[in-house]
């Protein structure tokens, strides 16, 4: 059995019903698909595996960076962006459409949400100005 990490576990907390939309990823609410960073043409649907970059912006508020499909081996912060003096992580998940209430905007019953979420690697704001 693992050892209880509460970093880990306030991070899936948090990460655990995300909506996968940010100023770097943008869902389709029609259709409730979302693409791969990495290929274009690939549309991720509700229960497919992903993995999912993170960043905290000023350590207030997670934003998603990129959404990859699980073929692409992303497991490490520095894999995917620079470390940067923020908090960032690497997750994988499972996309779920559980509803979204977009602050401008109507309802969208399908959109997509973090769900099964897993930390595979975790940069806090410290390991920033080593770099």
């Amino acid at each position: 059995m693992r050892e209880y990490d509460p970093v880990e576990s306030d991070l899936i907390r948090q990460f655990t019903g995300l909506v996968v939309e940010s100023l770097y990823v943008t869902q389709d609410f029609r259709t409730a698909t979302v693409g791969c960073q990495y290929c274009r043409d690939t549309t991720l649907v509700s229960g497919d595996a992903i993995t999912v970059a993170l960043s905290c912006y000023e350590d207030f508020s997670w934003e998603i960076e990129g959404v990859y499909c699980a073929s692409h081996g992303i497991d490490a912060v520095e894999s995917v962006m620079d470390v940067r003096a923020e908090q960032q992580a690497v997750v994988s998940a499972v996309l779920e459409a559980s509803g979204y209430y977009p602050p401008r905007g109507n309802f969208q019953p399908d959109a997509l949400t973090l769900g099964d979420v897993t930390v595979l690697d975790f940069s806090p704001t410290e390991a920033g100005y080593r770099t």
